[in-house]
């Protein structure tokens, strides 16, 4: 599929900012589309299979109505005391009632093949803590479902480029990208397609967020799993609505903003009920970036607490570079970089000039 068959997102869009990208508005994910009818239960964990996809313009979720909360004292807290020779048990262990989500929350400005790479690092590899922390093993996450967020908002950086709804079509390029592209192909880190397909890769959805806090953001994917989770449950199951924990998959400038005070309200607190709420953080070095500087970060005082929800992903160099920054600039200046994006973004972008002004 190139992007001439992809989904128009005017609607949706324009619905989810009119509706919830407005002062005081509540914390929420709209999801304009499921490329797996279950999402977010796997298919081997749903009665349905997945099929498809589903997509519209005003069917997003407002995460606010769901019908089961959770409240802080459901989730495990950081510990901030503790013996150094605390067993070698992971944070999150593999439990019923447990669903975990990758999420690649960005400003898409545009997708690249690094994006993609990020939510295939999450499925596959075996990350370690920050630092090793309390001595825990390298594992596989288990990821059940992803997400990819298009935010309606940036803390830091203004709308520019190209409009929100274009971009919408190109998360849902990439997400097609990383789904139906199934064929080995340099960029991807599977090896197999029996790899690919335990991977949970095929179980992803696309939409919006309303807020660039993470405290905010946690809450809203939070609610929305919930609420989908709930929505495909089989008549005889039976229980609560799950525990989420959501895996935010980011480059280290935007790790050091998650423990920067200026974007918090009450700091620490806030950034404590990220955690306590199932956040959880998997960053990617910046190339060039001593290790020295690495570990004294992670040494702080207020960060140290938390190194076992956060962990690390090794991207691999054919992607690390990758920004959008730099392939803006490479389709203004039609160079090489332009490889770094899926050829059906590419498309797009040629299509509707997008980036020439750079």
């Amino acid at each position: 599929m190139m992007q001439c068959d992809t989904p128009m997102y005017d609607d949706f869009v324009g619905e989810f900012v009119a509706t919830h990208a407005q002062p005081g508005s509540a914390p929420v994910v709209g999801l304009a589309r499921k490329f797996c009818a279950s999402w977010p239960r796997p298919a081997a964990r749903a009665e349905n299979e997945c099929a498809g996809s589903e997509h519209g313009g005003s069917e997003h979720t407002d995460s606010e109505h769901t019908d089961s909360e959770h409240t802080d004292s459901e989730f495990a807290a950081p510990e901030h005391t503790g013996s150094d020779d605390a067993g070698p048990e992971p944070a999150d262990p593999d439990e019923a009632g447990t669903v975990r989500v990758g999420v690649m929350d960005s400003s898409f400005n545009p997708p690249h093949y690094c994006h993609g790479a990020y939510m295939e690092c999450l499925a596959i590899m075996e990350l370690m803590p920050a630092g090793g922390a309390r001595g825990q093993q390298a594992r596989v996450l288990g990821i059940d479902a992803f997400l990819l967020l298009l935010g309606s908002e940036n803390a830091d950086k203004p709308l520019r480029g190209s409009s929100l709804e274009q971009r919408m079509r190109m998360v849902d390029m990439l997400a097609t990208t990383v789904v139906q592209d199934t064929t080995a192909d340099t960029w991807h880190l599977w090896k197999s397609r029996a790899q690919f397909d335990a991977s949970n890769l095929h179980n992803m959805a696309i939409g919006m967020v309303n807020s660039p806090r993470f405290v905010d953001k946690c809450k809203a994917v939070s609610d929305v799993v919930r609420r989908e989770w709930g929505a495909q449950r089989p008549p005889h199951e039976r229980g609560p609505a799950p525990r989420v924990l959501s895996y935010f998959a980011m480059g280290w400038d935007t790790l050091i903003r998650v423990f920067d005070a200026k974007y918090y309200a009450d700091y620490p607190r806030e950034l404590d009920a990220f955690f306590r709420g199932g956040g959880r953080i998997a960053y990617s070095r910046r190339v060039g970036f001593p290790d020295a500087d690495v570990d004294a970060f992670f040494a702080r005082p207020e960060t140290a607490p938390y190194l076992q929800y956060i962990f690390e992903l090794k991207l691999p160099k054919r992607v690390k570079h990758i920004c959008s920054s730099n392939v803006r600039v490479a389709v203004r200046d039609s160079t090489q970089s332009v490889r770094d994006i899926p050829p059906r973004i590419l498309e797009f972008v040629n299509n509707y000039q997008l980036y020439r002004n750079e």
